[in-house]
């Protein structure tokens, strides 16, 4: 009906209109919709690899890891219960200040403190020694198995004439809960 009162020219440009616009509709709902999802499927395929990857490297590395685990466990570990792993650490602390020639004046167990994944222990040392005991206490404590560190530390000379120092030193231990 109405292509029978158009021109031929008219027919063929209507035509044509009707193509293009069939075109753009065909690529605008349903090309690009597809394409789209095909960039995003690939995309999602390349992060998966890499993960892949990954996993693959840190399952080669296991034994290495579990390896370099073993060596440093032992330093995390706790002796059970809060009251075992302060007396632990109350003899170890001694058991230093015997070893380097100092007297332990007061020992004062802090409670403990929760730190997230950690637990981390506390106590308030009052020794007494000369300057060079007192070093050989302290490194001592860096170095030990224990892993105690010197938090807090004050030097106070016990008399004017007297070559002995008082120290008060905040030691504390970290374990893994």
């Amino acid at each position: 009906m109405f292509f029978s009162n158009v021109s031929k020219k008219e027919r063929v440009g209507l035509t044509a209109a009707a193509i293009i616009v069939s075109l753009a509709f065909l690529d605008r709902l349903i090309l690009n919709p597809i394409n789209k999802k095909i960039q995003q499927i690939g995309q999602e395929v390349k992060i998966n690899e890499k993960q892949l990857k990954m996993g693959l490297y840190n399952l080669n590395q296991k034994a290495a890891i579990l390896s370099e685990y073993a060596k440093y466990s032992q330093y995390f570990k706790g002796f059970g219960s809060e009251e075992e792993t302060t007396a632990s650490m109350l003899s170890g602390i001694e058991a230093m200040a015997k070893k380097s020639n100092i007297d332990l004046l007061d020992l004062k167990p802090q409670p403990s403190k929760d730190k997230g994944f950690y637990r981390e222990y506390s106590v308030e040392v009052e020794a007494e020694g000369t300057m060079d005991s007192l070093v050989s206490f302290l490194y001592q404590l860096n170095s030990s198995a224990q892993l105690l560190r010197t938090e807090k530390l004050r030097f106070n000379l016990k008399n004017k004439d007297s070559s002995l120092v008082k120290a008060s030193i905040l030691i504390t231990r970290v374990l893994s809960l």
